[in-house]
């Protein structure tokens, strides 16, 4: 059996949407039917619902074969995973985003460390990251920090709160990942959910 984790949440509603649009109707009732439940088994699969930032875990660890989480996760952990393939929902991007335009950004504020230190770099230009787990708006909301480093979809949350993108990066997808041992113990089966993933739009 296979084993694949998944991030909960907005993703997972997604996900359900891309099977039933290639016909895998049989995961996507048996994730529709979720209430509480981590573990869910059908005949044929086993899904782990996880934290989206802890799906490469559990794959990188043998734990899950397969794994879904969006390209931002993989962009800030440095996982001994196989990317296998892009997926066709999870659409947003990096966004720098402040109450006005400025010349500079000395302090920011992010979960995302590793993009923000390394588009930083990429334009020489010195900055002080002040690490968030959650609500980042709120920061340059409240003048704690100059801008913000963040996944925009919508834009909605931060004309919510005051903040307009400043800066458009990287876009962002959801993604295909294997465990590296299990990418060739388990071919066969792999290759079968790549090929059926593949269908969309066919």
């Amino acid at each position: 059996m296979i084993t694949i984790a998944l991030s909960k949440g907005r993703q997972l509603k997604d996900f359900i949407a891309f099977l039933k649009s290639i016909d895998m109707t049989d995961w996507s009732d048996a994730l529709e039917s979720v209430s509480r439940e981590l573990v869910v088994n059908t005949d044929s699969v086993r899904f782990l619902l996880v934290k989206g930032e802890d799906v490469p875990v559990y794959v990188e660890e043998g734990v899950a074969d397969l794994g879904i989480t969006g390209s931002d996760v993989l962009y800030e952990q440095n996982r001994h995973i196989n990317n296998l393939m892009d997926l066709p929902f999870g659409y947003c991007h990096f966004a720098l985003a402040a109450k006005e335009p400025k010349d500079v950004y000395p302090v920011v504020a992010t979960k995302y460390v590793q993009f923000t230190q390394n588009y930083f770099d990429s334009i020489m230009q010195p900055v002080k990251i002040i690490y968030l787990k959650g609500s980042v708006e709120l920061a340059a909301t409240i003048d704690m920090a100059d801008a913000i480093m963040d996944i925009v979809q919508t834009g909605t949350t931060l004309r919510d709160n005051g903040l307009e993108e400043q800066i458009r990066l990287d876009d962002i997808n959801a993604r295909l990942i294997s465990n590296k041992h299990a990418f060739f113990s388990k071919n066969t089966k792999i290759q079968s959910i790549i090929n059926q993933f593949k269908k969309v739009g066919a």
